[in-house]
């Protein structure tokens, strides 16, 4: 349901974008998946300096397919040693958790900050501050609220600290209102040579196509996750993806050849998801190629293996088409056919999505479907 999308910035990603939400922006008169608010990006400054790539080594990059988890790792220096692991959480699936482990080499002061940073294209954006403070929890809660570039659509976003000490023993926050883009909340550490120090952060986002109130939603979920505690959430996450992989494929004699496989499963697996009605596009959740339309490829290509090892999925990729079914049904009549015709490319609709000719980065062809898809490709 979230897309996040790595970069090779330490503790930060390129993109977060979110299924099924699509609007006018970018690329001419076509609708796009939505790029939401980054909500996940971190800053970490060290004795009071800002780190970016100049000032890291041992930059590694891991991604755990089996537990859907990617690690970073490097060094900053004689100074630290930090990993950040990050996920899309299986079982909540508007949330994401990042756990972070920094290791102090010396003695040195660190200033790890939660930002929330909002892409040019979103307009009208509100940035919220509060902390939910109860007898036995500090919830820190950060939020965005904007809209998207038609102005049909509200998103929000909302993260928030947790932390491993007792409650009361939680460093000081503070929190910082930069401008409308970007705001964030930091605190201090102070760490001794061989010292360790782990916290987590907790983040949400959803779309008004997704709840009537997006603002709210997004704070509820933030707010569950950061009373689940990262091991719990870490626990149940695990259990998903493991209950996924029980449908697997595995070569006998041929590691490489299985490893392909299931870096393909993988994201098949990662892109689509049961009791929706969303179905997937060329590069998923990846990020904005083919504007994230869905195509007949969809029903060639990726439905079969995910009818045959995740029928709950594939049945959430049937429900996409059978939705637009009526539109579909008024896109032949209107081209003077019997039936049903779907579009080359489809989004929130099964209305035309592009114009007539060819489809961009795809190879003339004169099959019975290229042509049936090549018919509704007018603008809208």
């Amino acid at each position: 349901m979230v897309g996040i999308v790595s970069s090779p910035e330490p503790m930060r990603v390129k993109d977060v974008v979110l299924n099924g939400v699509y609007d006018y922006y970018q690329r001419g008169r076509v609708s796009n998946i939505l790029k939401t608010f980054n909500h996940v990006n971190m800053n970490l400054d060290v004795d009071g300096r800002r780190i970016g790539r100049k000032d890291i080594a041992k930059f590694t990059q891991s991604l755990d397919m089996k537990k859907a988890a990617l690690t970073t790792s490097f060094e900053v220096g004689d100074k630290l040693s930090v990993k950040h692991t990050m996920m899309s959480l299986r079982h909540l699936p508007y949330t994401a958790l990042t756990m972070v482990e920094i290791t102090a080499k010396k003695d040195v002061t660190i200033t790890p900050m939660s930002v929330i940073e909002a892409p040019d294209h979103l307009a009208d954006v509100r940035n919220y501050y509060a902390e939910i403070d109860r007898p036995h929890v500090l919830i820190p809660l950060m939020t965005s609220v904007g809209k998207s570039p038609s102005g049909k659509l509200t998103v929000a976003a909302s993260n928030a600290f947790v932390f491993e000490e007792k409650h009361g023993s939680e460093p000081d926050l503070i929190h910082e209102d930069w401008d409308y883009n970007m705001h964030l909340t930091k605190f201090y550490k102070k760490m001794k040579a061989g010292e360790t120090y782990r916290f987590s952060i907790v983040a949400s986002t959803v779309a008004s196509s997704q709840y009537n109130d997006p603002h709210n939603e997004a704070e509820r979920l933030t707010i569950f996750a950061a009373l689940e505690g990262r091991e719990r959430l870490l626990k149940r996450h695990e259990a998903e993806w493991e209950k996924l992989w029980q449908s697997d494929i595995i070569v006998e004699g041929d590691v490489n050849v299985t490893r392909d496989i299931r870096f393909a499963l993988y994201h098949l697996y990662s892109f689509a998801r049961a009791g929706t009605a969303y179905s997937l596009s060329p590069m998923g959740l990846s990020g904005l190629g083919y504007n994230g339309h869905v195509f007949w490829d969809t029903e060639l290509w990726m439905y079969p293996p995910l009818l045959m090892l995740q029928p709950d999925i594939a049945k959430s990729l049937l429900e996409y088409r059978f939705e637009r079914l009526e539109m579909a049904k008024k896109n032949a009549f209107s081209h003077g056919y019997a039936g049903a015709m779907y579009p080359w490319e489809a989004a929130p609709t099964a209305r035309r999505t592009r114009r007539f000719g060819r489809s961009r980065g795809r190879s003339s062809s004169t099959s019975p479907a290229a042509w049936a898809g090549r018919l509704g490709n007018t603008t809208k």
